[in-house]
């Protein structure tokens, strides 16, 4: 009787990646051929390993997929290294706090406060609305909803920190400077006085 056995022969080729869609990875900074890889792994606790790993840190911060890498690190509980910024300690310490970084949407950018005045705002009732973030770029300026409305509907810039006078959740409408601020008070405090005469 007679046998035949067939030995199965697997590639060991790299798996073909040119279709593979880009992410957060490709932009990574660590993948340059600048630096070490070395550089994002340490090993041990001397002066040389801290230094690599305080020398990572500042790279990453230098990074533009810094907060996608610091992320998906704490998302799959990555041990060693350092990753977005962030070294093992970093990351095990915001775990056990329960102090995870929240994802930060961009900050949107416009050419004039004008434009980020009409496209983030709508108006309802007596009130305006602001409907964006927190706070946008005009130029390389960063600005609150707050300034930003102040200066398109007064085309005047304000006197000190612009706060909301209205009981309205995100009204940009009713505000108020320091001046307007010190000049109620001063009219508040004549009042009084008259009173009390």
């Amino acid at each position: 009787m007679s046998t035949t056995i067939f030995k199965v022969v697997k590639s060991h080729a790299a798996p073909d990646t040119a279709g593979r869609t880009a992410d957060w990875r490709d932009a990574a900074l660590c993948r340059s051929d600048l630096y070490d890889a070395d550089t994002w792994f340490p090993k041990g606790t001397d002066a040389a390993s801290v230094d690599a790993e305080q020398e990572a840190v500042r790279i990453c911060h230098r990074c533009p997929a810094m907060a996608a890498c610091r992320d998906w690190a704490i998302e799959t509980r990555q041990d060693h290294g350092v990753w977005g910024g962030l070294t093992a300690k970093d990351r095990a310490d915001l775990r056990r706090h329960g102090r995870i970084p929240k994802k930060r949407t961009p900050i949107q950018a416009f050419a004039s406060i004008q434009d980020a005045y009409e496209a983030l705002t709508r108006k309802t009732g007596q009130h305006v609305i602001w409907t964006g973030g927190n706070e946008v770029r005009i130029g390389s300026v960063r600005m609150s909803p707050n300034q930003v409305a102040w200066r398109a509907r007064r085309k005047t810039s304000p006197v000190g920190r612009v706060f909301t006078d209205c009981e309205t959740d995100g009204c940009v409408r009713h505000l108020s400077d320091q001046a307007m601020r010190q000049a109620r008070e001063a009219t508040r405090k004549a009042t009084t006085e008259r009173s009390a005469a």
